[in-house]
């Protein structure tokens, strides 16, 4: 499950907001290409894990702009 986060986070845009350039969602579209070039056996429970890492680097990044 790390190696494809580590594979996925790769694909993740960076955006610009009202403070610079900040980390964006992993696109479900890439999650869902991953799914088929890989053959992910359970997708929701994939997406829903992937979904929960992604969040939480989502989090701790806004944390560390907000610390600044």
């Amino acid at each position: 499950m790390l190696q494809a986060f580590a594979l996925l986070s790769a694909v993740r845009p960076i955006v610009a907001g009202p403070v610079g350039m900040a980390l964006a969602a992993i696109p479900l579209a890439e999650i869902r290409a991953y799914c088929g070039l890989f053959d992910v056996p359970d997708v929701e429970e994939f997406v829903r894990l992937i979904r929960a890492m992604d969040d939480a680097v989502l989090a701790r990044a806004a944390e560390r702009r907000r610390e600044g």
